[in-house]
């Protein structure tokens, strides 16, 4: 996939969304998973997986407001028909793993659904893939979210950026869970985003 076939799936701009008291942390640090705030605040990451309420970690500079994952708990009790060589503790402890952003035609849906104030960063998504596409996954669902029917899912959905977007658009197509080419919904990296990094990429 080259940077011109990521904007055209991805827009001119990608966003994080992150609660309204975040963005001095992120200042600090960059952009970091749950995992790895966790971490940083002394915490084992095992200890915040499946969480259904919100957490305030104190993480280097500043606090760290984490979301719930109330929308993949609405999940339990239908596992096996949602997951694949997982278990929703395990699925949940992969996503706190990683960082995540959203095209900028889904973004801005994404923040109006949560339950709290929140600040919408919008990086240039050519730098961004760019910077990043070795560590970047793409997903044409929201994988943290398991609400009314959920979408079949396993490590599967996750398909690297360095793949072909025909390859990306056909992935669940060709496993026979949907009959025409995916669109893109979620970008996650499996890594951090530097400060200094984030400071060239905002727009």
């Amino acid at each position: 996939m080259s940077p011109d076939d990521f904007v055209a799936l991805a827009g001119a701009q990608v966003l994080h969304i992150t609660p309204q008291q975040n963005p001095p942390g992120i200042a600090a640090d960059g952009l970091r998973s749950a995992a790895a705030l966790a971490k940083a605040s002394g915490m084992a990451p095992a200890a915040i997986t499946l969480r259904d309420t919100r957490i305030v970690l104190e993480a280097g500079a500043g606090t760290a407001l984490l979301n719930h994952q109330r929308p993949l708990l609405m999940g339990r009790g239908q596992t096996g028909h949602f997951l694949d060589g997982h278990s929703l503790q395990s699925w949940a402890a992969q996503l706190d793993q990683r960082v995540f952003c959203w095209p900028s035609n889904k973004g801005g849906a994404f923040a109006r659904s949560l339950d709290h104030p929140t600040l919408i960063l919008r990086l240039d998504a050519r730098r961004f893939f760019t910077a990043f596409h070795d560590i970047m996954d793409l997903s044409p669902i929201n994988s943290g979210n398991a609400t009314r029917r959920p979408a079949r899912r396993g490590n599967w959905l996750y398909v690297p950026a360095q793949a072909s977007v025909g390859t990306f658009r056909n992935n669940r197509r060709a496993r026979g869970l949907v009959r025409t080419p995916d669109k893109l919904t979620e970008i996650s990296l499996r890594g951090p985003v530097p400060a200094t990094a984030l400071q060239e990429l905002c727009v």
